[in-house]
């Protein structure tokens, strides 16, 4: 990491003036460097404990662009940030949170995804699930670049491509994550909240993308081992499981946007999301599909205030 451009790229960040090709760059800095990531959250608290203590006559001076950036993107608030404890391995944050310090409301805290926006250029095993966490996978699977004859990334320059299913109901591009070294350490409820965008790689067609997710007790090498042929076979082992579905018709185009959201007991694992396209109708009509920005998000559940 070169940590005077990380430090340019993330004032822009701050002031929302990043371009797309600096903001696919920030993400990979994000995704690929524990330091990056820890500067990433120390900004945000310093900003946001500083504006709590700004007189109020004053704070028409502090940046409010920035300021409610931080904000919506927070982790925690600043009156957390004492019981907050940074340890990044790898690609993973673990976040120790002061419970006395919660009130009513829900909390969000970003989980790290392994490549989320595509924008490393990788080679994907070809196969449906790999025994490991962290790696992309599925048949007919490839990171491409957007453009040209193919859509526009959604956002930064790449995104995973979907190839046409032969037969049944579509592929599925899938990805397994470590749930320990990403739990946030809190005794509040626990859920997981995965969004993904899709796009056709051809208008004028009815389309069908889905969303599935589900988590285990076991770790990514078994969990692997549940997959015979379909998604099917990973949710009847799972601990908790949920999905959808969307049904754009042809004259709905463009990037369409799934979320769903999944309860994570204590004892999970592994976290295994499956992203499905498909285009109805005869096997000759079948085509491309593309996937991109795909997020995930802790959200802790509410806790009552103190007396």
């Amino acid at each position: 990491m070169n940590p005077d451009h990380f430090e340019q790229l993330l004032v822009a960040w701050e002031d929302d003036t990043l371009l797309p090709a600096e903001r696919a760059e920030f993400m990979r800095y994000l995704a690929a460097s524990p330091a990056a990531r820890q500067r990433w959250v120390e900004a945000g608290l310093l900003r946001e404990i500083a504006a709590q203590h700004v007189p109020v006559g004053s704070r028409e001076a502090m940046p409010s662009a920035s300021v409610s950036r931080w904000q919506a993107w927070r982790p925690l608030g600043a009156a957390a940030a004492a019981g907050l404890v940074i340890g990044c391995f790898s690609t993973s944050m673990l976040w120790a949170l002061n419970a006395s310090d919660w009130v009513d409301g829900l909390r969000r805290i970003v989980l790290p995804l392994s490549n989320p926006g595509f924008e490393r250029a990788e080679p994907l095993p070809q196969q449906h699930l790999v025994p490991m966490s962290d790696q992309w996978s599925g048949v007919t699977t490839v990171i491409v670049e957007g453009g040209g004859a193919r859509p526009d990334a959604r956002s930064g320059l790449r995104m995973m491509k979907l190839g046409a299913a032969p037969e049944g109901k579509g592929y599925f591009a899938n990805l397994m994550t470590d749930l320990v070294s990403r739990r946030p350490l809190t005794d509040q409820p626990l859920q997981i909240e995965i969004t993904a965008y899709y796009h056709a790689s051809q208008a004028g067609q009815n389309e069908h993308y889905s969303l599935n997710v589900a988590t285990f007790a076991e770790d990514p090498a078994s969990v692997s081992g549940h997959w015979e042929s379909s998604w099917r076979d990973l949710r009847d082992a799972a601990l908790t499981n949920t999905g959808r579905a969307v049904f754009p018709t042809a004259g709905e185009g463009g990037w369409h946007r799934i979320t769903v959201r999944l309860d994570v007991p204590e004892q999970a694992r592994t976290l295994v999301l499956s992203m499905g396209s498909n285009t109805p109708g005869p096997v000759e009509g079948r085509t491309d599909h593309f996937m991109d920005d795909v997020t995930a998000t802790w959200i802790i559940g509410a806790k009552t205030a103190l007396p």
